[in-house]
């Protein structure tokens, strides 16, 4: 696979990713980013598409400066290549996104949980539901969001749980939720 790096990397994800895609094809960015998601491939493989495809200047500057071999920043490539997946997705992409609900990286787990609820990965729900008491807020918001979209009613009382979260966030998040699995199912919860 070899694609130069984007002329502006200063552009936003959703374009980077949608040249990249019109010039690898959709299924071959998806695979890609599966890859790096899985750490099937080093992200400064240089056979491999430049990372700024999917993390823009950042990527570019943490290839540059070497930081991403810190175990500190070694996140980044997965994080990036799961939002990537928000503008590439393929359905042979859930399995890894279902895995990345597990990931050590609060921020990969948390973009894995929006992209459960993007493309509705019901698949994906039980590990969805085990984020509502993460640690980290971002992570339990981010779940209970995903279970109003993605759930059944039986995960309207872990959803209202998520009501008396310390976080402001995350109780906002689960009276929306709740809204919304009330509204898909046609029911009062």
């Amino acid at each position: 696979m070899t694609l130069p790096v984007p002329v502006d990397v200063e552009l936003h994800p959703k374009v980077l990713v949608a040249q990249a895609c019109a010039q690898l094809g959709r299924e071959t960015v998806s695979e890609w980013c599966v890859s790096l998601l899985e750490e099937r491939i080093a992200p400064d493989d240089p056979c491999q598409p430049s990372l700024a495809w999917i993390g823009g200047n950042p990527a570019a500057a943490a290839l540059r400066s070497g930081r991403l071999g810190r175990p500190d920043q070694s996140h980044w490539p997965r994080v990036w290549a799961v939002r990537a997946l928000r503008y590439a997705w393929t359905p042979e992409a859930a399995p890894a996104i279902g895995r990345a609900l597990t990931d050590s990286s609060w921020r990969v787990r948390e973009t894995a949980a929006k992209l459960v609820t993007i493309h509705e990965l019901a698949e994906s729900v039980e590990l969805l539901a085990a984020l509502v008491t993460d640690e980290v807020a971002r992570v339990r918001a981010a779940s209970v969001r995903g279970l109003g979209a993605v759930g059944e009613s039986d995960y309207a009382n872990l959803i209202r749980s998520a009501l008396d979260d310390p976080n402001p966030a995350v109780a906002v998040a689960a009276e929306m939720a709740l809204a919304e699995l009330g509204h898909r199912l046609d029911r009062d919860l």
